[in-house]
């Protein structure tokens, strides 16, 4: 199994991006398990993305409601680097929004969705 962080990928690279959230299906989010180690990639294989490392889940996923995010999941989605950074979050074709109006509005949003905390391994660059 894969994951693919597209357009956080930058702050995954960068070590600052610990957790994502996902719309999956239970009974697919239920195969991931805490321990285990999935491939990391910088975009879906059908849109070309290559693998960037892995990922190793610290804990089984679990649902929570996106109103219920704070400050501290702005730091673990990676959105507090993405903007110290100067980069924006592409929410449609050619339209891009900055990390703080993409996680307020998703907060608002009061979306159910599953959580996955994990630690990313990247591959070692060559020399």
């Amino acid at each position: 199994m894969i994951i693919s962080y597209a357009w956080t990928t930058p702050a995954l690279l960068a070590l600052r991006k610990h957790r994502t959230r996902r719309h999956w299906p239970d009974s697919y989010a239920e195969r991931w398990l805490a321990g285990s180690t999935h491939k990391a990639y910088d975009h879906l294989p059908r849109a070309h993305g290559k693998q960037v490392g892995t990922v190793t889940l610290k804990r089984h996923p679990f649902k929570e409601n996106t109103k219920l995010m704070t400050e501290v999941d702005y730091e673990l989605e990676g959105l507090k680097y993405m903007e110290e950074q100067g980069l924006f979050v592409k929410v449609s074709r050619g339209v891009f929004i900055t990390p703080r109006s993409f996680f307020d509005q998703w907060r608002e949003a009061g979306e159910l969705v599953w959580v996955i905390d994990f630690d990313f391994s990247p591959f070692e660059k060559l020399i």
